[in-house]
């Protein structure tokens, strides 16, 4: 069923509704640009490769999922273009739209079998592969985060890249993480989303900004406004 449903996400045409100017192909289970991210052979967009991986599960005329989704305008737009793509497989979403601090409580309830998630965590692979795929973060468990899809391909990867002092040594282990993660489609990453920042020529942030960790540009003593 993940094959499938991996195989009947386009990303290039997601990247094509959300705007190429604001968003890119995903290229692993963790965000490009990451220390430690490893480009990936991601599924292709099959339709007809869907549909009989649909049939060989014992659904030749497709199937319904119940899922959560949030009513967040951003969201809302991304979960309707995906349940667009996956209906062409015969994969029929049935979302439930709820707002959007309620879906976040049900989800970490465990009550959607599929999650479409958006994330923005430190930029170094251990901030999602901890979060997201080790069997310690599982929701349900004591322990849990966001790994909503009860992941535990990759613990060992990931728990040795966390004290491995080789910095190498630590990329390869991340890589192996991702490859394993990806094998197991305990994520099906299609499209990653930029931060867009617009203000006024009138001011001047007081330094030539390159990119930030935080979600908005950082004002310091030295911007100002001009005029």
């Amino acid at each position: 069923m993940r094959q499938a449903i991996a195989h009947a996400i386009d990303r290039k045409g997601m990247v094509q509704l959300l705007g190429d100017q604001v968003s890119r192909e995903a290229v692993s289970v963790i965000p490009n640009g990451n220390l430690g991210t490893t480009t990936l052979a991601l599924p292709a967009y099959d339709i007809a490769k869907a549909k009989q991986l649909l049939a060989d599960a014992g659904y030749p005329n497709g199937l319904t999922i119940k899922v959560i989704v949030s009513t967040h305008p951003t969201l809302s737009k991304i979960t309707e273009g995906l349940q667009a793509q996956l209906q062409k497989a015969g994969i029929t979403l049935d979302m439930t739209p709820v707002d959007h601090p309620t879906r976040h409580q049900q989800i970490r309830k465990d009550l959607s079998p599929i999650v479409m998630y958006q994330a923005f965590r430190f930029p170094v692979a251990d901030s999602y592969l901890s979060l997201f795929f080790h069997s310690a973060a599982t929701i349900g468990m004591p322990t849990a985060q966001t790994n909503f899809s009860h992941c535990d391909v990759a613990d060992k990867q990931i728990e040795a890249a966390r004290s491995e002092p080789d910095q190498a040594k630590q990329k390869a282990l991340w890589k192996a993480a991702q490859e394993k993660v990806a094998a197991a489609l305990c994520a099906v990453p299609f499209s990653e989303s930029l931060q867009v920042w617009a203000w006024s020529d009138a001011l001047d942030l007081g330094y030539e900004m390159a990119g930030s960790l935080n979600l908005v540009p950082d004002l310091t003593e030295k911007s100002r406004f001009v005029r």
